[in-house]
Order: C-alpha cells, then sequence, then structure tokens
C-alpha cells in the first residue's frame, strides 16, 4: 500500500457506479496511511460499513478513518449534517470503544437538516407530483435545495441560539406553505409521527411543525458536539501539503447531481470534484483518485434505469418496495431474513436470473446500511464505466466484492446496449431503434430503452477470500480482469476479497 502512495498526499477514494461499492472498507483500509479523513459530500443517506479485529461498525456521517486511533476525522462543509442522527452515531461509536473526542471536526459551514426538509422529502416521496426517485426520506433533496435557494441552515446557527430561531422561523414560513399546497394532513401527520421525526415530537395540528420543539431538541443535540464545530475548510487548506489526507467519498459518480443518471440522483455532486470542494480543497489538489468497481456485478438501490438488472421489472418492483411490505406481516425484521426464508434455497448457478440476483444479493450483503432496503442486482456494465472514466478522468481502480461471485459458473459482463426505444435527440446526436452505443449516456430517457449485450465468461469457482497475491487468481478470473481492463482503459491497483481489511490484494 505504502508504495502506491509513495508520491501522494491527497488521496480520494470515490464510486464509479451506483455506491455500495465498499467504500467504508477501503476508506478505513487506506486510513492507516493517512493523517486526515475528510468526508465532503451527501448526509446521513450514506452508509459505511467497516470490518476490522472482529468488530464491524457501520457510520453513516463521521468518515470510516474514526475506527483507527489517533487520525484527525472532518465532516466537511459539503455535507449535510443531522444533529439528532449523529448524536445517535456518536453514542453508537462509543459502545464500540470508539471516542471521538478531540479527532473529529465538523465544518461550522455544513449544512443543517431540519426536521422540516425530512418531512419534504418523505411527501415528495408519498404523493409528490414529480414521480417517485426512491430516496432514503433523510431531507437531502430539500436540503440543497434550501441552500442553493439561500433559505437553508448552517451548523454554526447552534451556537447561536437567538440566529437558529430566528433562521428556523424564516425557513419555515415556505415549507408551511409547501405542505399545505399538498393538501394531504393526514399523510403529512403519519410522516410527522415517523421515528426519524421524533415520532410526533415535531409535529403541530395548527402549525404544521413545533418550532419551541425542534429549537430545544437540536440545541440539546449540539451540547453534544458543539465543542467540534470549527472553520474545517481553512484547517484542510492548512494541511494540505503537510499531512496526508484522504477523502471519503460517498454514495457513486452514477448518482451524482451533476454527472448522474438524472433525475433518479443524489442531491450533491458526489465525483473526486465535488468531494474536493466539499472539504474545501481544490480538485487539483488531488494526487490520485482511486475508484471503485464492484466486480462483476453492480447495484442500485430505489428508482431509476438499470440495464442489466437481473430479473428486470420484476426485481424493480421487489427490490422498489414489494419485499419491504412483506416483512412485518410474515414475522421477520429484515428484508435480508425474508429472503433468507422465502427464498433461501437459490444458488448462483440458478437459470432463472430474478432468483440469481436474490442469491447475489444474500451472498454480498446487498441490503442498504442506512434503510436495510434490498439493493437491486446487475451484471457489471462496462458502457457506464466508459462513461464515468470519460466524465472524471481516472484510469486507477479498486475491485471490490471479488469473492461474492467465487461459486458463479457463468459471469456475463454487459460490452454495449442495444438502443430500442423511440427516435430521440441528444444534442445534434440522433438516436434510432437499433443503434448500438458502446458508452452509456446518463439520461433516463435513453438508458430505459437500452437493451444490454453480453459477453459470457466461465466463472473461477475457487474460493478467492484466502489469496494473497494477484498471481494466485484463478485464470478465468485473470481473464475476466483482463478484458475489463482493455474495455475500459482502466487500470485496477487492489483488489478486495473480503470485508475484512487482510481481504485485500495490491497489485505489484
Amino acid at each position: 500500500m505504502f508504495r502506491l502512495l509513495k508520491d501522494v498526499n491527497t488521496l480520494a477514494v470515490v464510486c464509479s457506479q451506483w455506491g455500495d461499492t465498499g467504500k467504508g472498507k477501503i476508506v478505513d483500509l487506506f486510513a492507516d496511511w493517512a493523517d486526515v479523513i475528510a468526508r465532503g459530500t451527501g448526509g446521513a443517506n450514506a452508509g459505511h460499513t467497516i470490518e476490522a479485529d472482529g468488530k464491524t461498525v457501520i457510520v453513516h456521517l463521521v468518515p470510516s478513518g474514526v475506527v483507527r486511533p489517533d487520525k484527525m476525522n472532518v465532516i466537511g462543509s459539503g455535507v449535510a449534517v443531522d444533529p439528532r442522527q449523529l448524536v445517535k452515531e456518536l453514542g453508537e461509536l462509543r459502545k464500540n470503544g470508539i471516542d471521538c473526542a478531540g479527532r473529529l471536526m465538523i465544518a461550522h459551514n455544513a449544512k443543517l437538516v431540519l426536521p422540516s426538509q425530512i418531512a419534504v422529502d418523505r411527501m415528495n416521496e408519498s404523493v409528490g407530483k414529480k414521480g417517485k426517485i426512491g430516496t432514503t426520506g433523510r431531507g437531502m433533496g430539500p436540503v440543497y435545495a434550501q441552500f442553493a435557494d439561500r433559505s437553508g441552515l448552517f451548523v454554526n446557527d447552534l451556537l447561536n441560539r437567538d440566529t437558529f430561531a430566528r433562521r428556523l422561523k424564516q425557513n419555515l414560513i415556505a415549507t408551511r406553505a409547501l405542505i399545505r399546497g399538498y393538501d394531504q394532513p393526514d399523510t403529512f401527520k403519519k410522516i410527522m409521527h415517523h421515528e426519524s421525526l421524533a415520532g410526533g415530537m415535531f409535529y403541530s395540528a395548527d402549525q404544521l411543525f413545533n418550532e419551541d420543539a425542534i429549537i430545544e431538541s437540536y440545541l440539546n443535540a449540539a451540547n453534544h458536539f458543539h465543542e467540534m464545530i470549527a472553520d474545517t475548510d481553512a484547517l484542510m487548506r492548512g494541511w494540505f501539503g503537510k499531512k496526508n489526507i484522504l477523502l471519503e467519498g460517498a454514495q457513486g459518480l452514477l448518482l451524482s447531481v451533476n454527472y448522474g443518471t438524472y433525475p433518479f440522483v443524489t442531491s450533491s455532486d458526489c465525483s473526486d470534484q465535488g468531494l474536493a470542494k466539499g472539504v474545501g480543497l481544490p480538485h487539483r489538489a488531488i494526487d490520485l483518485t482511486l475508484a471503485i468497481v464492484k466486480a462483476f456485478y453492480m447495484t442500485r438501490v430505489g428508482e431509476g434505469p438499470f440495464p442489466t438488472e437481473m430479473g428486470g421489472h420484476e426485481s424493480e418492483i421487489w427490490c422498489g418496495g414489494q419485499a419491504n411490505e412483506l416483512v412485518e406481516p410474515a414475522g421477520f425484521k429484515t428484508v435480508r431474513e425474508l429472503e433468507k426464508a422465502q427464498f433461501g434455497n437459490v444458488r448462483l448457478d440458478d437459470p432463472d436470473e430474478f432468483k440469481l440476483g436474490i442469491a447475489i444479493r444474500i451472498e454480498g450483503v446487498e441490503y442498504g446500511v442506512t434503510t436495510g432496503r434490498p439493493r437491486r442486482d446487475g451484471w457489471l456494465d462496462i458502457p457506464l464505466l466508459r462513461y464515468a472514466k470519460a466524465v472524471a478522468g481516472y484510469t486507477d481502480t479498486i475491485l471490490t466484492k471479488l469473492d461474492v461471485l467465487d461459486k458463479c459458473p457463468v459471469i456475463k459482463l454487459c460490452v454495449s446496449y442495444t438502443y430500442d426505444g423511440p427516435t430521440y435527440s441528444i444534442g445534434q446526436k440522433i438516436l434510432q431503434p437499433g443503434d448500438i452505443l458502446e458508452t452509456a449516456i446518463p439520461n433516463a430517457e435513453v438508458l430505459e430503452h437500452c437493451r444490454p449485450n453480453y459477453l459470457e465468461f466461465p466463472g473461477w469457482m475457487k474460493s478467492t477470500r484466502d489469496l494473497t497475491s494477484e498471481d494466485d487468481f484463478p485464470r478465468e478470473l485473470a481473464d475476466i480482469i483482463k478484458h475489463t481492463e482493455r474495455a475500459t482503459g482502466t487500470h485496477p491497483l487492489v483488489f478486495s476479497v473480503g470485508p475484512d481489511r487482510k481481504h485485500t490484494i495490491f497489485r505489484q
């Protein structure tokens, strides 16, 4: 690892897909090299899992480097911070023997997530006229929208009671008008009693939002971390070039509001460009970007086109809500428990692609860290990787989850699309039915009409979990890696063959 980072001072670890590629493990791994680990985008809608020393630690807002002692961690100015979620997370970390005091800093100008924004997010998903996006319901869209509209609040407002109360009051004027415009009082009341909104604590029958309750709850939460609030942009600029800085991405490039498969995206720019900006550094400050690729399948959570999805529309419906609706009536706590009980005999050689997707989901534990939702599974999409590389400009990658397909006899790679939709204009380019696309066009109107063209490879059918060198890879696995390299113009430098730190192979 240290040879790989010999001439690097600032490293960015990002995802080149729709997220959920194992960034938590990789950031934790490189945190051994870093002095500072900084998060710059998203909010509690993200979730990273770290497994080390027999422990499993899950974080949503706090950078993954927190499990390493004596490392400084930064929640940057581009992050949307829910103070109640942050307090909960800090408490969970303490239960795991991890004290963040003195080594976690929170940007004073990070965006503040309000209960009203969470409520609007959930209302939009329930009765919104724009169509369902499949958000986590954590308020991200309204937070960033209000920030652009100049009506949002900052974490620093929590240090000034009068300012917080005044700005909250101003903010809620427009939000109340928006909620009343939906004319869905019963739906709103139900949403306000959701656990993410303190079970009704912030609800008011006549005013919609109980301002006093929000003020007291948020100021009480701030008492747990007020000493961590600082001008982290200035700190990052001061550390640049003097300390080893690791920038931790959230979500993935295909979910970037600027570059993703719009409108089915998150509300921040989760490219390495957005990540650098979100911690107060220019993009040119990054010496090396490592883009994670889940191999040789990919996942997506929420709505949106997914050309290689195993099971197609059946999988989209199942993962989009049908499975969640069956959990409680069937007597289970999670979708994973439901699927293991209902599809416990599925295997990685199942000819039914819907069931194959479930088998991969169970084997790879592909369930949302934040929501528990089942992730939609599909084969690796090379046209999308070509697009991600063209936009972000990176060539160095990390291949993760190689071990998940150890028992899969046939591996399929999508190498191109056949467009089968109506005639459609993209600038001066006219798409016609039957056109072959080598590189994806991240337009939902196009992607939903792209039929994948596959190359099939024999699986390696051997365990990779205990391998320690690329030289030990089965020939079948090595062949697929080489084909992916040639097809995308990328160069994998790291291979992950399991969830633990030790399950990592560095290319020599």
